[in-house]
């Protein structure tokens, strides 16, 4: 099984760009957590931009650089859903459904109307349901890896792709698209482990952002050590449910759906 670690990096407070205009120039907590971001998974780099990205936008960020609290939304929203266990034979064929679900879409698509139906309004929407409440995109970032989690007893799938192409072809990212599997446990450790060095991090950035004058910015200080406190709560919060899951997807359903896609597919 493969390493899962979340790396981080905050930008300088004298770095960070106010939001707004220059009459009306503003920071806040969500802004001040600006910084690059990286993962690693198994030998590869989640959010890293290959050399050929770096040249072509004539950058040289080599990671994922945006505020770091989005991705502490998107990723912690994903908890309460990837704590339940998902069943053996789902968890086996998990890098080939998106895949599967999409050609099946593809197979109808002579009526729109009918797969709109069946997948997003009607029966077959638990089928796609489950896999989506355990992933989260990118869409703030160009050509964003759409990421997933998917946990089995004590072993949990990460997979991720994303099929964003330069205009040579080349992928965006060094690691575009994999699929690797830790323990658990470790994923929780290592989840663990990145929430409390990003809100020390971010105690010394909230202090040091309380002591700075802004000048013209305005930037509540008050409010700012407040947020802080609530967005720890709220990440601790949504790590419990990791370990405690409210497990109660009917998995019978799904299954039965899947085999009925599967075998319409071999059909086709």
């Amino acid at each position: 099984m493969g390493e899962f670690k979340i790396n981080f990096q905050l930008q300088d407070l004298d770095k960070i760009c106010p939001w707004g205009s220059e009459e009306n120039l503003s920071l806040h907590w969500f802004g001040l957590t600006d910084g690059q971001l990286w993962i690693n998974v198994g030998s590869q780099t989640i959010y890293e931009y290959s050399e050929a990205a770096r040249q072509y936008f004539a950058c040289p960020i080599q990671y994922n650089d945006y505020q770091i609290a989005r991705f502490l939304e998107d990723f912690s929203y994903t908890f309460r859903y990837i704590g339940e266990s998902i069943p053996g034979y789902l968890y086996d064929e998990i890098g080939e459904f998106e895949a599967k679900t999409d050609a099946w879409k593809e197979s109808h698509m002579d009526d729109e109307d009918a797969v709109f139906d069946l997948f997003y309004d009607n029966e077959y929407e638990p089928l796609i349901r489950w896999f989506y409440d355990r992933t989260f995109d990118s869409g703030h970032l160009v050509g964003g890896p759409l990421i997933g989690c998917f946990r089995f007893e004590d072993k949990i799938k990460l997979l991720w792709e994303s099929t964003y192409k330069l205009e040579n072809g080349e992928s965006i990212w060094t690691a575009p698209a994999g699929i690797v599997e830790i323990a658990f446990e470790e994923f929780i450790s290592s989840v663990t482990e990145f929430y409390e060095a990003f809100f020390a991090a971010m105690d010394k950035q909230v202090v040091n952002a309380v002591a700075k004058d802004w000048g013209n910015v305005l930037l509540d200080k008050k409010r700012l050590a407040e947020e802080n406190e609530e967005r720890r709560s709220e990440f601790f919060d949504n790590i419990q449910l990791l370990k405690k899951p409210e497990e109660n997807t009917d998995w019978n359903k799904i299954v039965e759906l899947y085999g009925r896609m599967k075998a319409e597919l071999s059909s086709d």
